[in-house]
């Protein structure tokens, strides 16, 4: 004869639907916080390259000569190269990317979409990390500077 086991069932409460529903619109709304991430990214990069281009463009005759040491110019190029791949990274976590995805096979649909916020996150990840070096270049750049003055 085969034990059958009673599981109680109740109704939810007001908190637990409201629980529900929010971790129902993060999953939804991930891709799009990511996006809004990376894009603030790029406009970090792209706002201190021009304020970087800008200074260059306003410098009148030749530098002063602390300035044009190789430790000031390797960290410069530093910081140049890690905000480039920061924005880099930026713009890939941005732009769309094809993806198939069965509309009949949900299973499908769920390993299409964490492919998805994987690949975004990684993305968002490097660009968080270089962007984060590149400051860093840039603040050792900054004491350089003063420390040589």
């Amino acid at each position: 004869m085969p034990r059958y086991t009673l599981v109680g069932v109740r109704v939810e409460t007001a908190q637990e639907a409201a629980q529900r529903e929010w971790f129902a619109s993060q999953v939804t709304a991930a891709p799009a916080n990511l996006n809004e991430a990376a894009r603030q990214i790029i406009t970090l990069v792209t706002t201190l390259l021009g304020l970087l281009l800008g200074l260059l463009a306003l410098a009148s005759g030749e530098p002063p000569l602390f300035l044009r040491t190789v430790e000031i110019k390797a960290g410069s190029l530093l910081a140049l190269a890690l905000w480039l791949v920061a924005l880099a990274a930026g713009l890939f976590t941005v732009v769309p990317q094809m993806e198939t995805a069965a509309s009949g096979r949900p299973g499908n649909q769920a390993e299409v979409f964490e492919r998805i916020l994987r690949r975004k996150s990684i993305a968002l990840t490097v660009a968080a990390i270089a962007f984060g070096l590149g400051l860093l270049a840039l603040g050792v750049v900054l004491a350089l500077a003063i420390w040589l003055a």
